[in-house]
């Protein structure tokens, strides 16, 4: 295996079993996380992106009913899969991981952006999303990349590499919302704090798994 995708597994194997049969494979080479981890990490990816990119990092407004029921429809299917096939009711496949892993996925980077700039004494006009368009497309986006990988498109290494990207964005706005709430109103460069905390936690747990 590459020295690259050795790294890369490295950090899947920090928050993924990173079952076999439950991964896909490339070059006959396995991808650093399960199915369902690189389209939840893929689609935490994307959403970053974005939400950054239009400049919502400050985005403190609660949702709105629609983005609400649009976010709850996001993560149904991954809580309905996932609780069916533990039951014995069906077998997930590779493309039900994917698909209900990118959706879950896409939504996680919205809500984490609200919990870490919601001021309950303050005005919250900032929005995370501009309109629910934005949320949907999203969504729709998210999920097409991830049966874009489930239907062999050969961008598998791309993946491979932005799943992780992901993940250590994603565990990176985890560790944003604690810091933020530790440190109260101090004025502190906390996502890029955030973010090399996560890339270096995760790179010493994936360390001890694999």
């Amino acid at each position: 295996m590459p020295d690259g995708m050795e790294l890369l597994s490295r950090f899947g194997a920090a928050v993924c079993h990173r079952m076999a049969e439950r991964s896909l494979y490339f070059d006959g080479m396995q991808m650093p996380l399960c199915a369902r981890c690189t389209g939840i990490y893929l689609g935490a990816f994307f959403a970053f992106f974005f939400l950054f990119w239009k400049g919502r990092k400050e985005g403190n407004r609660p949702f709105s009913l629609p983005q609400a029921l649009l976010t709850a429809a996001a993560i149904l299917p991954v809580a309905a899969d996932g609780l069916g096939s533990y039951l014995g009711f069906w077998q997930s496949s590779a493309f039900l991981r994917l698909l209900t892993g990118s959706l879950v996925g896409v939504i996680l980077p919205g809500m984490l952006l609200l919990a870490v700039n919601f001021d309950p004494a303050g005005d919250n006009t900032a929005p995370v999303y501009e309109n629910s368009r934005e949320l949907l497309m999203l969504m729709l986006v998210s999920a097409g990349i991830g049966l874009s990988l489930w239907a062999g498109l050969p961008f598998h290494g791309i993946a491979a590499l932005l799943s992780v990207a992901g993940e250590i964005l994603l565990w990176g706005g985890v560790f944003w919302l604690v810091l933020k709430l530790a440190g109260k109103k101090r004025k502190l460069p906390y996502w890029r704090i955030s973010i090399g905390c996560a890339a270096v936690l995760l790179f010493l747990i994936g360390g001890l798994v694999v």
